[in-house]
């Protein structure tokens, strides 16, 4: 009987779990924070918002988290801001995953400005990339911590621990040429096995209200997409090369045909910006690039730096909007989608599938990263040892203490800056 009432404990906990309220205003500020903090590509910001939301705020679950990466994985757009769309859709509906993305982005592009700005009357500014090598070890560091959190929370016997193991062997052994191309493939094979595995036959069949199916939402989202992918190959007259108009269209239209993350478009876009247009040279294009690595947040604010070139800070906010918005549209009308066939167990045990698929992407993402720490070529201890102690010493606090991220990757970052040869 104390069995029982134990029991019946633990499942009223973990169903309050992630369920607490919070305003517009503080929503911004939150997402403000992670926004900041978030150094070194998709996965980081996302486990930056992870630790916030999830482990501090206690506002979701690593399940909502996890649903949010699956389903980004399968549409085209950032991931990172699609995640984050998603999030605040789930915190406060539409006007939550509009404040959640604009507040994430901020901090980026403001920062992203101002080197455009100073780019444009000094050159290349190699100071402020030093800052970026402290933050490397420490962010694959907070992504190991959370991707353990969420192990903890979800692989609960051995077939979770198969799955995810064979995700992060996938990743290891797919050519690098193919490996963000195959995102999509192995999401999809996950979600297979979940229903193989995970299927619970016996499970009563849930009434749906076929009512809140938001059918014309896809409608209109999709023909949204395809006029955007149609405004991107319209011809367009020499003189409106540089135009505003030319901007939103071309950055549109490449946000609704990334596949994979941001690092697949790169070629794409640096078609459109060097080669077709000739907004950028080829070095100015790689510079743009290399920013946009060291900003915190998604690597496609490289947006921002093109605009800049092009219309100041016009086009820098429009590229902006036009990079971004598209895709985050198109995350939160299939997350509400998502929400109507969550309820049978078919997608349950599917969702399933794909978050232990997605764990073992998470602790891949973390050794791609914090290989970014280790000089290329022949290397000695003299060379990697800061990095070394940066990630040990992080994981060490991030998981026996759970220090806020706020204090870990800022003060990384200045450690490093002393400690790595210049």
């Amino acid at each position: 009987m104390a069995q029982q009432d134990l029991s019946q404990t633990k499942e009223a906990i973990d169903a309050g779990a992630g369920t607490r309220s919070i305003s517009y205003g503080a929503l911004f500020f939150t997402f403000l924070k992670a926004g900041c903090l978030g150094f070194g590509g998709f996965m980081s910001l996302i486990s930056v918002v992870e630790s916030i939301l999830v482990k501090k705020k206690n506002l979701l679950k690593d399940e909502d988290m996890l649903d949010g990466i699956s389903l980004a994985s399968l549409l085209p757009g950032p991931q990172a801001v699609n995640v984050v769309a998603y999030a605040g859709n789930k915190l406060k509906g539409t006007w939550g995953a509009v404040i959640a993305a604009f507040a994430v982005v901020l901090p980026s592009f403001l920062l992203m400005t101002m080197l455009s700005f100073l780019y444009q009357k000094y050159g290349d500014i190699p100071q402020v990339k030093q800052f970026f090598k402290g933050f490397v070890p420490a962010v694959a560091a907070v992504i190991v911590s959370v991707a353990w959190r969420m192990a903890k929370q979800n692989v609960k016997g051995w077939v979770e621990f198969v799955l995810v193991a064979l995700s992060i062997v996938a990743l290891i052994f797919i050519p690098k040429d193919f490996r963000l191309y195959i995102t999509f493939l192995l999401v999809i094979t996950f979600g297979v096995f979940g229903n193989f595995f995970f299927r619970d036959k016996k499970a009563v069949p849930v009434h749906v209200d076929r009512g809140k199916f938001p059918l014309q939402k896809i409608i209109l989202v999709s023909i949204m997409v395809v006029a955007l992918i149609f405004l991107l190959y319209l011809p367009v007259d020499q003189s409106e090369y540089n135009s505003l108009w030319n901007l939103c269209k071309t950055f549109g239209g490449l946000s609704v045909m990334l596949f994979g993350g941001g690092y697949v478009i790169i070629p794409m876009i640096q078609h459109h910006v060097v080669e077709v247009f000739q907004w950028l040279n080829a070095q100015a294009f790689k510079d743009g690039i290399a920013f946009s690595q060291i900003m915190p947040g998604p690597i496609l604010i490289a947006a921002a730096f093109i605009g800049y070139q092009v219309k100041g800070f016009a086009g820098a906010l429009l590229s902006t909007i036009a990079i971004f918005a598209p895709p985050a549209i198109l995350m939160v009308v299939a997350s509400q989608a998502m929400e109507y066939f969550k309820k049978s167990a078919t997608a349950k045990a599917v969702m399933k599938g794909i978050r232990c698929g997605v764990i073992g992407m998470i602790f891949f993402a973390a050794y791609e990263l914090a290989k970014l720490a280790i000089p290329a070529g022949e290397v000695t201890f003299s060379q990697i040892w800061p990095s070394i102690v940066i990630f040990a010493a992080s994981l060490f606090v991030l998981i026996k203490y759970q220090v806020d991220v706020v204090y870990i990757i800022p003060t990384a970052g200045l450690i490093g800056y002393f400690l790595y040869p210049s």
